[in-house]
């Protein structure tokens, strides 16, 4: 039985200057990304952005609310003239 090599591609062994250079390009997208979630974060808990976001409950559970009660009355009126 004879052993017959494959043809796959051995991977590339990667020197220290490779790999040092890798390290600081990935710790550049690091800081980057690190940038990016604080200027995110400070958007989002900003006082505007939390006024806003309670008005918009509070707005969103008045027309909820007002829709009730237009369903309400809607059932209401067209009870009276079923009855008659």
């Amino acid at each position: 039985m004879e052993i017959v090599p494959t043809s796959t591609q051995q991977k590339k062994v990667n020197g220290l200057d490779e790999l040092s250079l890798r390290k600081i390009e990935l710790k550049e997208q690091i800081q980057h990304q690190k940038i990016i979630i604080v200027d995110s974060s400070q958007q989002l808990l900003s006082p505007t952005s939390v006024a806003s976001y309670i008005f918009g409950r509070f707005t969103k559970g008045l027309n909820m609310l007002d829709g009730v009660m237009i369903g309400f009355k809607m059932i209401r009126s067209l009870r009276r003239v079923f009855r008659k």
